[in-house]
């Protein structure tokens, strides 16, 4: 989970960085605002299930899976009523998702693939 949250901190800091030289500052904004949520998101899920699955608490379970939901709703609501939202950007923020996601499963891949080699 730590190479996820790594490349999804690079992607997000890179690709404000990139909207904010060559582009206008309300994508920036919304670019890292997607992109944002997204390692937050990560974050959380990261540190909660480590939780669950060291303690065995499935009353945290069920308060990660019904209420975080509710609250990035919340969040994003309240983004995209900001008069600087671009939602192409936002979401182009969101699907930097891919990339983390892709590395994630090749790493593990790789790591099930070594343990196979006689």
């Amino acid at each position: 989970m730590k190479l996820v949250l790594i490349i999804q901190a690079i992607l997000c800091i890179l690709g404000t960085a990139i909207l904010l030289k060559y582009a206008a500052a309300r994508q920036a904004y919304s670019y890292f605002s997607g992109s944002a949520l997204l390692f937050s998101s990560f974050l959380f899920y990261s540190i909660g299930w480590s939780l669950i699955f060291k303690k065995k608490l499935v009353a945290l379970a069920v308060v990660i899976i019904v209420f975080k939901y509710a609250i990035f709703g919340i969040i994003i609501f309240s983004i995209v009523d900001q008069p600087w939202f671009a939602p192409l950007w936002f979401a182009a923020g969101v699907t930097t998702f891919i990339i983390p996601a892709i590395s994630f499963a090749v790493s593990e891949s790789l790591k099930e693939g070594n343990k196979n080699v006689i």
